[in-house]
C-alpha cells in the first residue's frame, strides 16, 4: 500500500536528512517525471556516475525507472543497480500528489563493494576524482537499514518535502533483481554478533568458512538504546559515532594513527601498533607510545593457525619478543586480528602483558566498528595515489622521448623524485674506473660531486647486490655517520640500483620525503614500474656516447626516426638473456602496412613516405617507455615488448591496429596487419622469435588484412618455428 504523508502531523525531529543519517542510507524523493525533489545523504558514487554521459544511461535503467516500478506495484520494490548498490523504491503520497522515495543506494554485499572499488582503481571508473568518488560511500551489510527506513517512513508523519535541499537534478535508473526475502530484513544486534565468526575446519589445511562481516556490518547499523544492556556499550557507541566523522576527513595513514590515539584516550592503551595486510604478511601502518622509540617487527603470516584461532575465539594472540638486549625484559604484544570483507585485513597490537577480558571485548568491538570505514579510506587513497602516479608516469615517459637534451639527466632525476615524493634525490653512474660519479642531484644544499667517497656508505653496496634498500630510520641502521653539511631532514631513504642486462650501471638515491613521512614499500613498487623505461633510456644514451654521432645515425631510420633492424637484432639478444635470467616474459610484434605497393603506385613515393612517417608516429604514441619500435624494412615495422606476456602483447597490437585504422591519412585509408609471438618452449632463440612473429603476420595477411594474429605452432607450421 502507498504511504500517505500527512502535513498536519509533521515531526521536526524526523525530517528526511535525519532519517537517512540514522539508518545509514540515502533517501531520494522523485516525482512522476523522475525529477529529484528531495535528496538526503546521497551516495557519492551515484552523484558521480549519474551526470556522466557514459554511465548515466545505465543509471537510467535503474533509479530512472523507480517511479514507474513502485507506483505500478503499489508497494515497495527492491532492486540492485548496475553499480551493485541495493535500493528500495516505495510509493508515497503528499497533499494528493504521488511521489516515490528511493531508499538505500548502499552496498549490502562485500563482493559488490570490492568490484566497485576495483573499477574505481583500475577499471572504467578511474576517470573520476577519488576525493569526490569516495566522499560518501555507503555500506550497510544487510537489507536491515532499508527495512527500518521504510518502516519509519510508514509509521512516522514525516513531511518529506520540507527542510530538505532541492537538488533539481533529473534521476535516471533500472528495474531489477528480485526483492530481498523477508527473512533477510531482520539483522541481529551488532554489539552481540561477532563479525569474526570463523568456523575452523576439521583439518588444518581445509579452507576456512567465513561469515561475511558485510552481512552483519556495524558501519551503518542503527541500534536503539533499549537493545543495549551494558551502559558502557551505550557510552562506547556514542564515542565511536563522534569519532568516525573526524576519521573520514584525513588520509588513510593518518587515520590509522588516529585510531591508536583514540584507543589511548578512551581505553588507556598507551603503547600500540596498527598493522595492515600486504600480500600474505602484515606491515606497519601506524605506531604509538614506546613502540615508536623501540620498534618491533612482527613476522606472522595472515593465514597462520594462531590468527584463525584468535578470530574464532575473539581473543588476542600473545606474542613475546624473542630477543631482548642486555637484561631488559622481553616485551609482549597482544595482537587482535580484524576482519573486513571475509578476510583478515588489519591487526591491532597492544604492548601489555595481560588485558582484562571485558576491556578486550570493548576494544574488539571498536575495531570491528571502524574497520570498514578505514577500508574505504585505504581504497580512496589507493585511487588517489594511482592517479598521481599515472600523471607522473605520463610525464616521465614524455621526458624519455627527449633523451638527447642537455638536461636529460637532471630531468630524469627530478621527475623520478616526484614519483616517490622525495624532496632530495641524486643519480650516480658507474664510470670507466668503476667509481661512482654524480650525474644529477635535486634539492641538495651542497655539490655532492665534490665528495671523494661518493656512494661508499650505501650506493656501492646496493649496486653490487642489485637490490634496492628501503630504510625507515637510518639511526637504527648500522651505517657510518653522514657529513653534517648535507643537512638531511629525514631519517628515511631509498637507494635504488639501475641495471641493464643484469649488470649494475648506477644508483638513484631518495630522501626527505614530503611532509616528513617515511618511504614505504609502495615507493619501491613505483620505482619498479619505471625501472625498465630508465634502463632503455640509459642503454640508448650509453650507445650514443659509445658509438658517437655517426654510429647513432647508423642505427636510426632517417625517414621515421625509429631505430632500425640492426639495432633491434642486437637488442633482442640482450632482452632474451635477461628474460631467461629473470623468468619474465618477452614478446615481439611484426607489423606490415596493408597494400602499401598500390598506395605508392597510385599516390607516389613522397605520399608513401609520409604514410610511413605517420605509422611510425602512431607506434611511438601507443608504446610504453620500455618498448622499442623499429622500422624493420620497407613498409614493415617491428616492436620489442620486454616483460610482456602474449595476452598483453595482443592488447598492445590491437591498440596500434585500431589507431592506424582510425587515423586520417592524406590520400586514403591505411590499415596494418600484425603478427605477435612470445618466448616459449617452441620459441627459444632470437631467430625463432622473429620467425614466429613473421609467420603470424603472414597468417594475418591471409586472413583478410587489418587484423592481429598470435603465433600458433600448429597453424603456423608445426612444432618447429623454422
Amino acid at each position: 500500500m502507498p504511504i500517505v504523508m500527512s502535513t498536519t502531523e509533521r515531526t521536526n525531529d524526523l525530517i528526511l536528512e535525519r532519517l537517512a543519517e540514522e539508518n545509514g542510507v540515502a533517501v531520494i524523493v522523485v516525482d512522476e517525471n523522475s525529477n529529484e525533489v528531495a535528496t538526503a545523504n546521497n551516495n557519492s558514487i551515484c552523484s558521480q556516475l549519474y551526470p556522466s554521459p557514459d554511465f548515466g544511461p545505465a543509471c537510467a535503467e535503474y533509479c530512472g525507472k523507480a517511479y514507474q516500478m513502485a507506483t505500478a506495484a503499489g508497494e515497495a520494490v527492491d532492486y540492485e543497480c548496475h553499480a551493485g548498490l541495493a535500493c528500495r523504491a516505495l510509493p508515497i503520497k503528499q497533499e494528493g500528489k504521488q511521489f516515490v522515495a528511493i531508499v538505500g543506494r548502499t552496498f549490502i554485499r562485500s563482493e559488490n563493494y570490492r568490484r566497485a572499488a576495483e573499477k574505481a582503481i583500475n577499471g572504467d571508473w578511474r576517470r573520476f576524482r577519488s576525493t569526490e568518488f569516495f566522499d560518501n560511500v555507503i555500506l550497510s551489510g544487510s537489507p536491515g537499514p532499508l527495512a527500518r527506513a521504510e518502516q519509519q517512513l510508514s509509521n512516522s508523519a514525516v513531511r518529506v518535502l520540507e527542510g530538505v535541499p532541492k537538488s533539481g537534478k533529473k534521476t535516471k535508473g533500472k528495474n531489477a533483481s528480485p526483492p530481498f526475502a523477508e527473512a533477510e530484513l531482520s539483522i541481529p544486534d551488532p554489539f552481540e554478533t561477532s563479525l569474526l565468526n570463523y568456523q575452523l575446519p576439521k583439518e588444518a589445511d581445509e579452507p576456512i568458512a567465513v561469515i561475511d562481516p558485510f552481512e552483519t556490518s556495524m558501519v551503518n547499523a542503527t541500534i536503539g538504546v533499549e537493545e543495549i544492556v551494558d551502559d558502557r556499550n551505550v557510552d562506547d557507541r556514542e564515542a565511536w559515532r563522534a569519532f568516525i566523522p573526524t576519521l573520514l576527513k584525513v588520509s588513510y595513514r593518518l587515520a590509522c594513527r588516529r585510531i591508536l590515539e583514540f584507543l589511548a584516550r578512551r581505553y588507556g592503551v598507551e603503547s600500540a601498533l596498527w598493522l595492515q595486510r600486504a600480500g600474505q604478511q602484515f606491515e606497519m601502518a601506524a605506531v604509538l607510545g614506546e613502540l615508536e622509540d623501540r620498534p618491533v617487527r612482527i613476522e606472522l603470516p595472515v593465514d597462520d593457525k594462531r590468527i584463525r584461532a584468535a578470530v574464532r575465539d575473539d581473543s588476542p594472540i600473545v606474542l613475546r619478543e624473542t630477543q631482548s638486549p642486555g637484561n631488559r625484559k622481553a616485551r609482549v604484544i597482544q595482537l587482535f586480528p580484524v576482519v573486513i570483507g571475509g578476510e583478515v585485513r588489519n591487526a591491532l597490537g597492544i604492548a601489555r602483558e595481560e588485558i582484562d577480558p571485558e576491556l578486550s571485548g570493548r576494544i574488539l568491538n571498536f575495531c570491528r566498528y571502524v574497520a570498514s570505514r578505514l577500508e574505504i579510506l585505504r581504497l580512496r587513497d589507493a585511487v588517489a595515489e594511482q592517479e598521481r602516479v599515472s600523471r607522473v608516469l605520463k610525464e616521465f615517459n614524455d621526458q624519455l622521448r627527449d633523451i638527447d637534451g642537455d638536461d636529460f639527466w637532471q630531468k630524469l632525476t627530478a621527475i623520478t623524485a616526484r614519483l616517490v615524493d622525495a624532496e632530495r634525490s641524486s643519480l650516480l653512474i658507474l664510470g670507466p674506473s668503476e667509481s661512482l660519479t654524480a650525474k644529477a642531484a635535486v634539492g641538495m644544499p651542497v655539490d655532492i660531486s665534490a665528495f671523494s667517497d661518493l656512494g661508499s656508505r650505501v650506493a656501492r653496496t646496493i649496486l653490487e647486490k642489485g637490490k634496492p634498500a628501503l630504510v625507515s630510520d637510518i639511526s637504527k641502521a648500522q651505517l657510518a655517520s653522514v657529513d653534517a653539511e648535507r643537512k638531511y631532514r629525514s631519517p628515511s631513504f631509498i637507494s635504488y640500483p639501475l641495471l641493464i642486462g643484469g649488470a649494475g650501471i648506477g644508483v638513484m638515491n631518495f630522501t626527505d620525503k614530503v611532509g616528513g613521512k617515511k618511504f614505504d614499500r609502495a615507493d619501491i613498487e613505483a620505482l619498479d614500474s619505471i625501472a625498465p623505461q630508465i634502463a632503455v633510456a640509459l642503454d640508448r644514451l650509453a650507445m650514443r656516447d659509445k658509438m658517437g654521432e655517426f654510429a647513432q645515425l647508423s642505427v636510426t631510420d632517417p625517414l621515421t626516426g625509429l631505430l632500425n633492424r640492426r639495432y633491434i637484432e642486437e637488442r633482442l639478444s640482450e632482452e632474451l638473456n635477461r628474460s631467461e635470467r629473470s623468468g619474465e616474459p618477452l614478446s615481439f610484434l611484426m607489423l606490415d602496412v596493408d597494400e602499401f605497393k598500390t598506395y605508392n603506385d597510385r599516390f607516389g613515393h613522397p605520399a608513401g613516405d609520409e604514410a610511413l612517417r605517420m605509422v611510425g608516429a602512431i607506434l611511438r604514441q601507443n608504446l610504453r617507455g620500455a618498448d622499442v619500435a623499429v622500422r624493420y624494412g620497407g613498409e614493415e615495422f617491428s616492436v620489442l615488448l620486454p616483460a610482456t606476456s602474449i595476452d598483453e602483447a595482443e592488447a598492445i597490437a590491437q591498440r596500434i591496429r585500431t589507431h592506424v585504422e582510425r587515423t586520417d591519412f592524406p590520400k586514403r585509408k591505411v590499415t596494418v596487419s600484425i603478427g605477435a609471438a612470445s618466448m616459449s618452449s617452441q620459441v627459444g632463440t632470437v631467430t625463432d622469435l622473429i620467425s614466429a612473429a613473421d609467420k603470424a603476420l603472414f597468417r594475418a595477411k591471409e586472413s583478410g588484412r587489418n587484423n592481429v594474429q598470435i603465433y600458433d605452432p600448429i597453424l603456423d607450421g608445426g612444432e618447429n618455428v623454422h
